[in-house]
């Protein structure tokens, strides 16, 4: 934007300058032609300005901004010609003020040297106007005056362009931390580490404007989450990568590394307390490494504070939906499992037979020992998709994920797995598959029928529900 408003002003300011001069030019000459002289100037200007304001200047080529420039040298030559075949001279000071707006013009709107370059076509009209006697000058001033314009040209370019840079600069910076706060505030909650990771992956590229994106986190555990953004992102980080996010890991300072004909961004991400983690972004461009640095750490601690926010609602919610005698889901988590069912989930809900018996011969510390084998027991036999919970007493819930080829299998895996360890007690399941046609309340209605069932068969046995099936 900068630039395409310099060269309109530039050639608009040439064009109406370059006029003016003729204008005046032709009143001192031919007096009796004033009006003819004003309307084909004015028109010539119009043309000109039409030009200068609907040319794409980013689109075209550099050497177009010397349009304006070429056509007033075109304008001067004409009218050499055209004086010469009239008997009549131009204004000394006209042309050679023409020539020197033409200079400092160029020096405006191209790049520094370019000045230098085109001088020696202004030379050469004021040597043909010497030549065809158009104007009164001596060899010395086209010879000495246009250097020195042009050396004036070579200043106001190298001025322009230093200006420019530091405008763009300035405002590279002021893009890049809008671009920050922008990418921070969408920065949405990641349900896990390795989310949280691709996340940091992708946020990185786009701030840093780069190609490629390595990040480790640390979980809890003390275990390491890699995950690499970018070109080849399926492949591990080659071992200088490794080491360097290593390295990094629990660091505070981001820090530039050369490495072969790149830099690397080796950014840890500060926490309290774990998880923290590394990032490493390459290639990062080597122009402005003091604000990369600045802006690498406003990124890191920001979203080290995110991840660390992020591990501290989980353990909130996690405190919040865990049963505490068993260690899995309780009630609330269950109602969250219920209201979670999709079309082709098995619900099962498990009963301990003779559970009262454990607690009334055995004492209840016997009673709660076998809830949490129980409990064990879920979570060692269960798929990964699938998740329990504990509804209260010696009442538990299972959620099957996509279990409508043979949801009676899973529960008779779990009565198989129980009965096994040779347990004081059994256990009885009510199974029911979720159609996307009923409520899930209808659902678990439905396999609180079918454990009623399985306990009225005998107990120690699964029972599914089927079609017109009632409570006995």
């Amino acid at each position: 934007m900068i630039w395409r408003e310099r060269y309109k002003a530039a050639s608009v300011a040439l064009l109406s300058v370059a006029s003016l001069l003729a204008i005046f030019d032709n009143f001192a000459r031919f007096p009796e032609e004033r009006s003819a002289s004003i309307l084909y100037l004015a028109l010539a200007l119009a043309l000109g300005a039409a030009y200068v304001w609907f040319v794409e200047w980013e689109s075209v080529h550099t050497l177009w901004r010397l349009a304006p420039a070429i056509g007033v040298l075109a304008a001067m030559l004409a009218s050499i010609f055209w004086a010469d075949s009239a008997g009549q001279t131009h204004s000394d000071i006209g042309f050679i003020s023409c020539a020197v707006l033409i200079l400092c013009y160029v020096g405006l709107v191209m790049p520094p040297g370019s000045t230098l370059t085109f001088s020696p076509l202004v030379i050469g009209v004021l040597l043909i106007a010497h030549l065809q006697e158009a104007i009164h000058v001596g060899l010395q001033y086209p010879l000495i005056g246009v250097p020195i314009a042009a050396g004036i040209g070579e200043l106001i370019s190298g001025l322009v362009d230093r200006s420019l840079r530091t405008a763009t600069w300035f405002s590279s910076r002021s893009e890049r931390l809008a671009l920050l706060e922008d990418v921070l505030r969408r920065f949405r909650r990641p349900s896990s580490l390795q989310e949280a990771a691709n996340e940091v992956a992708r946020a990185a590229i786009q701030i840093f404007e780069t190609d490629r994106a390595t990040v480790v986190l640390r979980d809890t555990v003390g275990g390491l989450i890699p995950v690499t953004v970018g070109p080849s992102s399926t492949e591990d980080p080659d071992a200088a990568t490794a080491q360097l996010v290593a390295d990094a890991i629990g660091g505070d300072e981001p820090r530039l590394v050369p490495n072969a004909d790149e830099t690397l961004l080796v950014l840890p991400l500060p926490a309290a307390d774990v998880p923290a983690g590394a990032v490493v972004v390459h290639p990062i461009p080597k122009e402005d490494p003091a604000f990369t640095l600045d802006l690498a750490r406003l990124f890191g601690t920001q979203v080290g504070i995110a991840i660390e926010h992020l591990f501290v609602i989980n353990q909130l919610e996690r405190a919040t939906t865990r049963d505490e005698l068993t260690g899995i889901g309780n009630r609330k988590h269950a109602d969250t499992l219920l209201n979670s069912l999709e079309h082709g989930d098995a619900l099962i809900l498990l009963d301990l037979d003779g559970f009262k018996a454990v607690n009334d011969t055995l004492g209840h510390a016997a009673g709660d020992q076998v809830l949490q084998d129980l409990s064990n027991h879920l979570q060692a036999c269960l798929r990964d998709s699938d998740t329990s919970a504990r509804l209260g007493g010696d009442e538990f819930l299972v959620v099957a994920r996509r279990a409508f080829a043979d949801p009676v299998a899973v529960a008779q895996r779990i009565l198989r797995g129980w009965a096994a360890d040779g347990r004081s007690t059994t256990l009885s399941a009510g199974v029911a598959l979720h159609e996307s046609t009923v409520d899930v309340t209808e659902t678990f209605d439905r396999a609180d029928q079918a454990l009623y069932q399985a306990k009225e068969a005998g107990k120690n046995r699964a029972k599914m529900w089927l079609v017109n099936q009632t409570r006995a």
